[in-house]
Parts: C-alpha cells; structure tokens; sequence
C-alpha cells in the first residue's frame, strides 16, 4: 500500500520538518509539502534528506478563496500522476499524528471506507436561516467579488438581497450579491464539510472527474466564500458508488461555534488528545508550546505506549 501525505503550510517552517519526519515512520509514506515561500523559507534539501518533496507553483494562494480550491485539485492532480496512491491525506503545518503511524495505515487498509470526511451536513441553498445561523448560507447562497475600498458597512435588512463580509487583513472583505438561481436540485444537494481530506483512489478519481468535466459546478464554486469547504464533501456526498464517512479521524478544537480558528492545543490538552484515539490533532504552535510535540513523540514511538 501507499499512502501520500500532502502537507499545506506557511509558517513554523521548522515545525513542518519535525511533522514530516514524523510522517516518514509510515512504512507506506510519501510526502509532499506545498509551503507558501512568501510567507516563510522551508529548507528543500532537508526535505529532501527526510525522503519529502516540495511542490511549486504558480499559484498565488489567498485562505478561504478559490485558489485555495485550485492549489488543493493541483496538488490531488500531481499526487495521483506521479504516485497513483492508495490513500491520499490533506494535513495542514499545523496537524500531528496522536497514534504510531503504521497503525494509522493498517486502520486506513481495513477500513472498508473510500473516503473520510470531517463532520458533514446538508446546507438548504434556497432558504435562509435567521442570523447569525445564516452564516454557511451566505457563503454558498451569494456570488463574492472584491468589495469596493470606500464600501459601508451594510445593514443587516439587506440581507437578503447583498450583504458585506469582513475578512482578517491582508484580505480585502468581498460583497455579497444574492444569487438567481444555483446548481443544486435534479439530485445535486449542497454540502458542507472540512478540506483536511482523506481520500482513497476512488475518490481522488471522483473529485477529479468533477473538477475536470463539470463547469458548471466549477463556475458556481469561483464566486462563493470558501469554496474547498464545499466543494469536496459536494462531490463525494453525491456520488453513490463511494462510501463516505462522516469522520475524518482528525482531532479538533473550536472555542465556540462558528469561529473560524481551530484553539491552538498545549501541554494541558494532553490527556483529552489521547483519549481521543483519534488519528491525528490540529493545530500546534511549536512556538507556543513545543512540550506537548515532545510528548505525543515520545507516546508514539514507545513500544507500549499508554
């Protein structure tokens, strides 16, 4: 079997080396790590000495837009050319592993499953929710475009027609203009899930397909407001011949709901991160807290941990 780990990352270049070292225990392990060099510098030799590989592209990336979606369909695209895995895993810089990673794998192997995906639910394009429940509809429900320098903040009776959504600078916050009609109906439903995706063969083939053939779902997802987060559990959820868990064995914790950043985990988070028994956990800041990596390394390589 062969498993790829396809690394996103920006910052900690260091703390992504440990995570890819960590990695490499799988005894069917193939690395790549797309790090965005605008942010910080990843040595490439030494990614190369722990048996990774860094991708390059030309894509400029911007968190929560559609180049997001397009860096993650290249980056499935380069890993099912070039390795033809069995098992391909989306981690971010900030994901490690909890368990011995040739358990992972063999869990991977006997798990009957084509895909896992974090939790997943159904999202009702066509009727709105009163606020702030709205908020996933008014992600999929409107078109996005760069909002003008001098835009006012909106008020909220607008809704239904344009609102304004604020995003954390650099970012420029984008208007949102309510859609006339959408793809959704005819056996097509909307979903909502996690882009940190676990994918066998089948499935990376099923994205693929859809990415590659169907414009009309592409052209829909250019203009929503994080459309990774869409997109694949769209995809997978409506395709019968996959078996799609709605669990992607990922450890992760919000403070409350809706926030768009995970908590970042420390040495207090131990015992509920091994009582998880989940695969891997996000996020850790190896500059905040580096303990806690030195715990769940020395866990995960004891012979008998506990």
């Amino acid at each position: 079997m062969r498993v790829a780990y396809f690394v996103v990352s920006h910052r900690n270049p260091d703390q992504v080396l440990r995570l890819v070292a960590a990695l490499g225990e799988g005894p069917a392990a193939e690395v790549l790590v797309r790090h965005d060099e605008s942010r910080s510098t990843i040595d490439d030799a030494a990614l190369g000495r722990l048996g990774a590989r860094l991708l390059r592209d030309e894509i400029e990336f911007e968190w929560g837009g559609w180049s997001q979606l397009q860096l993650l369909i290249a980056c499935l695209e380069r890993a099912s050319e070039e390795l033809d895995p069995d098992w391909l895993l989306v981690l971010s810089g900030q994901d490690y592993p909890l368990r011995p990673m040739a358990e992972i794998e063999d869990g991977l192997a006997a798990c009957g499953l084509d895909a896992m995906l974090g939790q997943a639910w159904e999202l009702d394009v066509r009727r709105r929710p009163a606020p702030p429940a709205d908020e996933f509809f008014l992600r999929y429900a409107y078109r996005h475009y760069p909002a003008p320098v001098s835009t006012p903040r909106l008020p909220r009776a607008l809704r239904p027609l344009v609102y304004l959504r604020e995003l954390p600078p650099p970012l420029r916050p984008r208007l949102g203009l309510r859609r006339a009609s959408l793809p959704f109906g005819d056996g097509l439903r909307c979903f909502v899930s996690s882009d940190w995706l676990t994918l066998n063969r089948r499935a990376v083939a099923s994205v693929l397909s859809a990415a590659r053939e169907n414009r009309e779902l592409m052209r829909y997802y250019r203009r929503v407001a994080i459309p990774s987060e869409s997109f694949f559990a769209t995809v997978l959820l409506n395709d019968p011949s996959l078996r799609v868990a709605r669990d992607n064995r990922r450890f992760v914790s919000f403070a409350a709901p809706l926030t768009p950043h995970p908590e970042t985990l420390t040495s207090a988070d131990l015992d509920r991160l091994i009582a998880s028994e989940r695969d891997f956990a996000r996020k850790f800041d190896a500059e905040v807290d580096s303990t806690v990596l030195d715990a769940l390394d020395e866990r995960r390589r004891s012979p008998s941990p506990r």
